[in-house]
């Protein structure tokens, strides 16, 4: 990623000083984007949208679009890719490991292209 190195950050309930958390556990694996859901951060650090039905695995027949997740849902559990909060809560959200998200904001640097 030439030397830029993977994180989360999230502003919630209006907080002006984002919180930004680094990428642990290694290198590898800062974002995947499946067809069944929306973008997921790390193993399970945020997922947005998470698929209802399996990704990967052994062959479940022709893609018939089942186990779309609803995009206004997330759950994040942080640790594993990503560290945790400062007050050593393992969520984004807190005490509880599931939202409903009202709004979201995705910045993507325009050098993106270059890295495939």
């Amino acid at each position: 990623m030439f030397g830029v190195a993977s994180f989360e950050f999230w502003r919630n309930n209006g907080t002006i000083d984002p919180i930004i958390l680094p990428k642990v556990g290694g290198s590898g694996a800062a974002l995947f984007d499946y067809a069944r859901g929306g973008p997921q951060f790390g193993a399970d650090g945020l997922l947005i949208g998470p698929p209802l039905a399996p990704v990967m695995g052994g062959f479940a027949g022709p893609d018939t679009n089942s186990g779309i997740g609803d995009l206004r849902q997330a759950k994040s559990r942080l640790g594993l890719s990503y560290a945790k909060r400062a007050d050593g809560k393992e969520s984004i959200f807190g005490e509880d490991p599931k939202a409903t998200l009202e709004e979201v904001q995705v910045f993507c640097s325009p050098q993106i292209a270059s890295l495939y």
